[in-house]
């Protein structure tokens, strides 16, 4: 039966979700707490699993699990225009780190499609083929706490060695060169090449 008003609704939803866009930088909300309280679920992938460094199967996970010195997350939707522009970007910056030893161990990518079910973050992985791990948001975590963000949003969080870690960086919007958000984003989380804070 042919239902108008819920067409109309979701036809809403969706130019909402989709026409979401970089934001004007100025202040930006403190997800901090969000991010501390914030579980992820385990990848099926062993090689993702490898990559983050974790031991777990199963499950899920806090941030901290994951061993990094820093800790990029990009906030994204399958639906996001401007998150389906980012994505070849975001796979050169993951190329750019890892082409350098120094940052191959110390820097870690990855995405949380925000809404987004695992079989819509699937489409967004067969499309793009990101080379990190991407997570999805089956039960409206991020959702729930991380209201009012635009996609993609990039956060920046120093991990600390007694399993906490520091966001110092937090942005709506995309960015152009992978190279260049990789050396704003080292010079912003005043770690050295020599892993001294």
């Amino acid at each position: 039966m042919y239902r108008p008003r819920k067409c109309i609704l979701v036809a809403l939803a969706l130019f909402l979700i989709t026409t979401q866009g970089p934001a004007v930088y100025g202040a930006e909300k403190d997800y901090s707490g969000a991010l501390k309280d914030l579980k992820l679920y385990v990848p099926d992938k062993p090689a993702d699993r490898a990559y983050l460094g974790i031991k777990e199967t199963s499950g899920q996970i806090p941030l901290t699990k994951i061993k990094a010195d820093i800790l990029l997350i990009e906030i994204f939707s399958m639906y996001c225009p401007h998150c389906q522009k980012q994505a070849p970007e975001l796979n050169n910056l993951y190329q750019a780190i890892d082409s350098k030893e120094e940052f191959r161990d110390k820097i870690k990518i990855i995405g949380i499609g925000i809404g987004n079910s695992p079989y819509e973050v699937g489409i967004f992985k067969d499309k793009y083929l990101p080379p990190f791990p991407l997570f999805d948001d089956r039960h409206s975590a991020v959702v729930n706490s991380f209201g009012g963000v635009l996609t993609p949003h990039f956060f920046g969080l120093r991990m600390q060695e007694d399993s906490s870690f520091e966001v110092f960086y937090s942005k709506d919007g995309s960015f152009t060169d992978a190279e260049e958000f990789l050396e704003m984003i080292m010079k912003s989380s005043g770690i050295t090449l020599g892993g001294n804070k």
